[in-house]
């Protein structure tokens, strides 16, 4: 960016553009799971886990900082204990999930939130960071997804419960692995949120309140420090 606009512009485009990291899923994911080949293999502790994670993000937001980044969107990381995914590995049935593998996620949200907060504190008002509640978002879709135009909250619209979970295409030509319509669901695959899901949660944390986005939402977030 230097080479192609000069160091002074890279530091003025840097300074109004908008980081979003939306990152924790798959260590969440990979923590739950159990260890093979020794599945007796003691793991460290949620809470150090927890650390590990805050930690490592910490030096990657202040690293993003020294090189000129001032505005931050951070996404929580949303219910995993809710997809099929999770579900299956719980061995859990329709409308289930793992309050487990939720009071973790929770607990990392909630740590987040705080260091989010004392970065505010700590760089403000010149650097803002966001926290985007995907969790509580999400959750709602969840429970009522009726009300968001959405069928169906259980299954994945692409390949199925059981493993190796993958989304695929069928080769048989009269037989298909994906759902009738996709606009439907909830879930696109095992793991991941359809374009559908993704829309209603892009819209609440672009326009929502502190609730959603905290201390204010991307919508404001764009036009911060833009002078």
């Amino acid at each position: 960016m230097v080479n192609e606009m000069g160091e002074n512009y890279t530091r003025k485009f840097l300074r109004k553009a908008i980081f979003s990291l939306t990152i924790g899923s798959n260590d969440v994911l990979n923590y739950i799971q159990p260890s093979i080949p020794f599945p007796r293999h003691d793991k460290v502790s949620p809470s150090t886990f927890l650390d590990f994670m805050i930690s490592n993000l910490t030096l990657q937001l202040e690293r993003l900082h020294e090189m000129g980044a001032r505005k931050f969107i951070v996404v929580g990381v949303g219910p995993l204990g809710c997809i099929p995914f999770v579900r299956a590995l719980k061995l859990l049935g329709s409308g289930q999930c793992s309050s487990a593998v939720n009071t973790l996620i929770q607990a990392y949200n909630h740590r987040l939130k705080e260091l989010l907060s004392r970065l505010n504190q700590e760089m403000g008002p010149e650097t803002i960071f966001v926290f985007a509640n995907s969790y509580d978002v999400f959750m709602d879709i969840i429970a009522n997804y009726h009300q968001y135009g959405l069928e169906n909250a259980n299954d994945p619209c692409c390949g199925g419960y059981f493993p190796p979970f993958v989304c695929f295409k069928s080769s048989d030509a009269n037989t298909s692995a994906l759902c009738d319509d996709r606009s439907k669901y909830v879930f696109w695959d095992a793991y991941h949120p359809t374009e559908a899901a993704n829309l209603i949660i892009a819209k609440q944390l672009v326009d929502g309140d502190e609730n959603v986005s905290f201390p204010i939402n991307i919508r404001k977030l764009y036009n911060y420090n833009n002078s």
